[in-house]
């Protein structure tokens, strides 16, 4: 009998990426808002928002999402066998 025998991998990733500075003065949206408001705003928002650079992205979520990892760490290593029709 011959039987295929795979190892399986899963993990949790979290990374920390580079802050952007966000100059209130420049977002129109924001005006009036507190700064409680203005990090909520933000967090629902933020691939609507202009970016800070605008000659190198389109939107704030994608030029956050491009700022270098400044921290990462793994969680929930697993490892597993599985077999073929599993």
């Amino acid at each position: 009998m011959k039987i295929n025998v795979y190892a399986t991998e899963s993990y949790t990733t979290w990374m920390v990426r580079e802050p952007i500075e966000i100059d209130t003065d420049n977002y129109p949206e924001l005006e009036g808002m507190s700064e409680d408001e203005v990090k909520e705003y933000i967090r629902d928002n933020y691939y609507e928002m202009k970016p800070t650079n605008e000659e190198w992205f389109v939107d704030l979520g994608e030029e956050l999402n491009q700022m270098d990892i400044r921290r990462d760490k793994i969680y929930n290593e697993e490892m597993s066998i599985i077999f073929d029709n599993e």
